[in-house]
């Protein structure tokens, strides 16, 4: 039987030449071959980290930030504006600074007075005959009264803050005749005006409104028709209650005296 010829085993120049099956570079792994933690999960290749761009970084607001920090500022402008006009506002009546008109008038007295409450009892005032502070819960009736006796400063005081101008004389000091006077020129059927004696009083006439005062010595002094213009209910600078009537029906003048108010 004839053998049968094997062929011979191909030589190393033959790895070379075209056609030839190539062998990957050392340490490159490529198919099936790799490792999975290289080709990603379940198989698939891996994919790389994005790179940084531009449009995807944030961005800083400072346009925004920017207009905030002007709206901030100017409500903070509008709410300090309001509480300084607040202070001197007929909205907050008990801290009105001096009118213009009353600060020309010779000798007048000007003196805040902020404590308005309705009190039981008697009140120790700080002025003589008092302007303003605490009061009785009943006013004197204001609408043009000449009272015949003194009454309770507590009574008095409320109607002040009515707006009125009470006219305080000395009976000691004072004449009947100009008593008279001052009852026919400034107080008879005039709305916020009232007149009462005061004893002890240190000149014969005074003149009080909410937070002023003045002192004269004549009934025709020029000063105290001027003093009423300046400041009997004045709505913007001196009357905290305008609103308020001058009458008071409930008001009882025979139970009001020095250290005994009316208090219904």
């Amino acid at each position: 039987m004839a053998q049968r010829k094997l062929p011979s085993p191909p030589s190393k120049k033959a790895a070379g030449k075209p056609g030839a099956r190539s062998t990957a570079p050392s340490g490159a792994k490529s198919g099936p071959n790799r490792p999975a933690s290289a080709r990603g999960p379940a198989g698939r290749p891996p994919t790389g980290k994005p790179g940084k761009s531009i449009v995807n970084q944030r961005q800083t607001p400072w346009s925004l930030i920017a207009t905030v920090a002007v709206l901030v500022l100017f409500a903070g402008a509008i709410v300090a504006y309001a509480v300084t006009r607040h202070k001197d506002s007929p909205q907050n009546p008990y801290r009105y600074p001096e009118t213009a008109a009353a600060a020309k008038i010779q000798g007048i007295i000007h003196h805040v007075e902020p404590q308005h409450t309705h009190v039981l009892g008697t009140v120790k005032y700080d002025m003589n005959p008092p302007i303003g502070g605490n009061h009785s819960q009943f006013w004197a009736s204001c609408n043009g009264v000449t009272y015949t006796h003194q009454l309770a400063n507590e009574n008095a005081v409320h109607m002040l803050e009515h707006g009125a101008v009470w006219i305080a004389y000395n009976p000691q000091t004072l004449n009947p005749s100009d008593v008279q006077y001052l009852k026919t020129h400034f107080v008879d059927g005039i709305d916020r005006m009232a007149m009462t004696p005061y004893k002890g009083l240190k000149t014969p006439i005074s003149l009080q409104a909410w937070g002023y005062q003045l002192f004269v010595q004549s009934a025709k002094d020029p000063r105290i028709s001027q003093f009423i213009d300046a400041v009997r209910f004045k709505p913007n600078t001196v009357t905290p209650e305008p609103s308020a009537s001058c009458s008071d029906p409930a008001f009882k003048a025979d139970q009001s005296s020095p250290g005994h108010p009316f208090n219904g």
